[in-house]
């Protein structure tokens, strides 16, 4: 049973974001719970790179991060900063097994939910990650017609293995790099993910 879920937990990312729930048209996230339309109007890209990884707003091993207060901003800017958080966070969970804290961020978003579902059900037994593999290497942002952003990530993820829960070596994954698109809503808590889906 180990093998089995110490396998979902190497997959777990890759799930995450490569259209489990693909909701909208040619790699675009699906339209959020309000009416209006998926589609990204107007709007510059701002390409970004992330130097957030090992920012101070990381939690020690085991606690859950602070939203940094760039990620709290009612701006473009802080559509971006929080999707960099969301994500790089998403890969801190492959090493402690706590989710609780990302829940809040992916409002209505079935890709977000089964993420957490997956790192949640393969570290029950304590297995864990050696290392957070993910790095958000590129962020551009568009407007969307209904307030909200498109946000577009290119994530790099490292080579990790498991550790088990005897402290052994388990599997590995191989590095890889992913593209991410995100419907990204401000909401009266903030910034929420409603939908992901992953382009290539």
């Amino acid at each position: 049973m180990q093998k089995t879920r110490g396998a979902a937990l190497l997959a777990a990312t890759a799930l995450a974001v490569s259209g489990l729930v693909a909701c909208g048209d040619e790699g675009e996230p699906g339209e959020a719970s309000s009416t209006a339309s998926p589609s990204a109007v107007g709007g510059e890209s701002s390409s970004e790179s992330s130097s957030s990884s090992e920012s101070s707003s990381s939690g020690s091993d085991g606690e859950a991060a602070e939203l940094p207060a760039a990620a709290q901003k009612k701006t473009k800017a802080g559509a971006v900063a929080f999707n960099e958080f969301y994500f790089e966070e998403s890969g801190r969970a492959l090493t402690t097994g706590k989710t609780a804290h990302l829940k809040q961020y992916g409002e209505n978003c079935q890709a977000c939910d089964d993420f957490l579902e997956i790192v949640k059900e393969a570290t029950q037994d304590g297995t864990r990650m050696n290392k957070n593999p993910t790095t958000v290497a590129d962020v551009s942002a568009k407007e969307r017609s209904d307030s909200g952003y498109r946000v577009e990530l290119d994530i790099k993820e490292s080579s990790y293995y498991e550790v088990l829960k005897d402290g052994s070596k388990g599997r590995t994954a191989d590095a890889t790099s992913l593209t991410v698109v995100t419907d990204t809503q401000w909401t009266n808590r903030g910034w929420v993910i409603r939908d992901q889906v992953r382009t290539q």
